[in-house]
């Protein structure tokens, strides 16, 4: 016992020296950490100890599934819906049948081994390209489509993995029964997944503190995961529709604090997870045989690509002819370069039973594509998004400052009002500090007064109020004063009203959705 934890706070200790080498040198922290599994690998230094799947399957996927689906905006995700379902389903379906009609041909892997990698090669990961979108401003529809397809992506894909590997274990294929069993999970598991979510956001309305918050999210997670895991759901879509509700709830009814506490845990969770993955990888790769698979790997990310295109051109221009809706092709090539693969994938394939054919060569294969998406394609991830004209122009930076200092004190502002009508500060205590936040904003305001801030001051007025305007409607709602059908009409139009904001990237909180770059 003593011997693993040694080893264990070893793994977090290089993964933390390359995270912090990582963040001096700009680059992403998974693609530093995927070069470091390589190291290890042809270095050799890692024991080759088995390692037991479920241990991947009920420990590691439900953190890092749980960690995407808390940050991502639900209302965002909701007016994405039609592009992001048509990459989460039937593009899954298109990509990971290209990739193994292609697989089967170049790799010599019999279909069921080749609709297995195909699978594995679905699952997308997001971290590096959400933190190109940190650094390059995107439409914000452009953000939420990406984050979206990821977390659905995932929930579908991982559903095929399992049934893959099954019919690769059996020798067998039965279409209805596979019908069913994919039926079941993925409807199974939002039900349980919005049962649990349910639970929990009335469960972090009673929470005390951050603390117990968090407590009480780590219970959900896993038990959300193992009943479904019982009922033969997938686990991972339970998980992230739980993700999901459980993230809009805590940014509806926590004070911000918490907000914060709850995500840093989750954060930082799945970058442990993240770093302890990539050394798995180490104690489970041969270096002869990475070398081997060497033209696998290659012909591995001609299919995975080929398929990609395949189902984001042709599921995009499906979605055009039936409903009209256009995503700029420009989009569409950002989505096509933006599936990288990463830490999902490597906890996907590390989950496959034990004695499974193939297991050994498909995670070097799967390793070996990870390793050169997040190289090849992660790296320069946002300089294509300047060479393709998505990146936004960068606000002016006195403008931006402005406006944080006004966002900031407006809502210390109305902390301190809240504050005083619970008794928590005197009077005194309220106007001094009151006063001082109103100095900033009287500063915020005056630098804001110019042409350009004029515009932004405006839409930040109207966002503020339709934000306002929503709240209402939904408290009254909550309360029994107007019926549940009213409020909903009232929040579409509002959400409507939100969607025809100008510039509503720079406000991701409320639901902003933008024009920019959509044409």
């Amino acid at each position: 016992m003593r011997e693993r934890l040694e080893s264990l706070l070893l793994v977090l200790a290089v993964g933390s020296a390359v995270a912090i080498g990582a963040k001096r040198v700009a680059i992403p922290y998974n693609v530093a950490l995927v070069l470091v599994g390589l190291l290890l690998v042809v270095v050799d230094v890692l024991p080759k100890a088995p390692m037991d799947p479920e241990v991947i399957l009920i420990a590691f996927l439900p953190v890092l599934v749980f960690e995407g689906a808390l940050f991502a905006d639900a209302d965002s995700l909701r007016s994405a819906s039609r592009p992001i379902l048509a990459l989460a389903v039937p593009g899954v379906l298109i990509s990971l049948l290209g990739t193994a009609a292609v697989a089967t041909q170049l790799l010599a892997l019999p279909f069921a081994a080749a609709l297995l990698l195909g699978a594995l090669l679905s699952i997308t990961d997001t971290v590096s390209v959400l933190l190109a979108f940190r650094s390059v401003r995107v439409p914000h529809r452009l953000a939420a489509i990406m984050e979206g397809e990821s977390l659905f992506n995932d929930g579908t894909a991982l559903v095929l993995v399992v049934l893959a590997s099954q019919v690769l274990a059996s020798g067998t294929f039965n279409g209805a029964e596979t019908f069913r069993a994919l039926a079941l999970a993925m409807i199974g598991g939002a039900a349980v997944g919005g049962a649990f979510g349910a639970v929990g956001a009335s469960l972090l309305r009673r929470t005390p503190d951050h603390l117990t918050a968090i407590l009480a999210s780590i219970v959900l997670v896993f038990a959300t995961a193992l009943l479904a895991e019982r009922l033969h759901a997938s686990p991972v879509i339970a998980v992230v529709v739980l993700g999901v509700i459980v993230g809009k709830a805590a940014r509806r009814i926590l004070e911000p604090s918490r907000v914060l506490a709850l995500q840093g845990f989750w954060e930082t969770s799945g970058f442990c997870l993240n770093v302890v993955l990539f050394e798995l990888v180490g104690m489970q790769i041969q270096a002869d045989m990475l070398v081997r698979e060497a033209a696998s790997i290659g012909l591995a990310l001609i299919a995975l690509h080929g398929g990609r295109a395949v189902a984001v051109y042709g599921c995009f221009g499906v979605l055009r002819a039936l409903t009209g809706e256009v995503l700029p092709l420009r989009w569409q090539h950002v989505m096509l370069v933006g599936n990288i693969k990463g830490a999902l994938s490597m906890a996907a394939v590390l989950s496959l039973p034990s004695g499974l054919p193939y297991r050994d060569r498909l995670i070097t294969i799967v390793f070996g594509v990870t390793f050169v998406t997040l190289v090849a394609q992660a790296l320069p991830f946002a300089r294509l998004l300047k060479f393709l004209r998505v990146a936004i122009p960068t606000a002016d930076s006195a403008l931006d400052a402005a406006k944080a200092t006004l966002i900031a004190a407006r809502r210390g502002q109305s902390e301190l009002d809240d504050l005083l009508a619970s008794g928590l500060v005197s009077r005194k205590e309220h106007a001094e500090r009151r006063a001082a936040f109103q100095r900033q904003v009287i500063q915020a305001e005056v630098a804001l007064q110019t042409p350009q801030g004029e515009v932004v001051r405006d839409h930040l007025t109207d966002l503020a109020l339709l934000s306002a305007q929503k709240a209402a409607v939904l408290d009254a709602a909550r309360r029994g004063l107007i019926a549940a059908e009213t409020a909903h009409a009232h929040v579409n139009q509002i959400d409507r009203a939100m969607v025809e904001l100008p510039g509503g990237h720079a406000a991701p909180a409320a639901n902003p959705h933008e024009h920019e770059g959509e044409s």
